[in-house]
């Protein structure tokens, strides 16, 4: 390039994108609320999604790093690890269920899961009243 030929510099003032984008460019937005046609089972999933993906996870990894390689028996305490998340996860899925039985006017079967787990929580159902 010569001395007389210019460069395309853009002028003072001038607006461009910037090349790398921005934090908020590449981050999907969070759904804090949940899309308007779930119901039921598939709503309560959408509510405990982290918590089961915290769990899957625990659980890929134990089978992947531990159990394959056969060191599974050695070190019980790495699968203990995946019993809190699981009961964090069973927790969240249950109280959501007996929500959404309650919202639908609907008794809890008497020796059921969510019988179990209500009586576990000291929680009333519409069978107790």
């Amino acid at each position: 390039m010569g001395s007389n030929q210019s460069v395309n510099k853009p002028t003072e003032g001038t607006n461009f994108p910037s090349e790398t984008p921005t934090e908020s460019e590449t981050k999907p937005r969070r759904q804090k609320q949940p899309p308007p046609n779930l119901s039921g089972p598939a709503l309560v999933e959408w509510k405990c999604r982290k918590r089961k993906k915290a769990w899957n996870s625990c659980v890929g990894g134990w089978y992947n790093d531990r159990f394959l390689p056969g060191k599974a028996l050695e070190d019980e305490r790495s699968e203990q690890n995946c019993d809190e998340l699981f009961e964090k996860f069973r927790h969240c899925y249950m109280r959501g269920m007996l929500t959404e039985q309650k919202k639908k006017g609907l008794k809890v079967e008497e020796g059921s899961m969510l019988a179990e787990f209500a009586e576990e929580e000291g929680m009333k159902t519409e069978s107790d009243k």
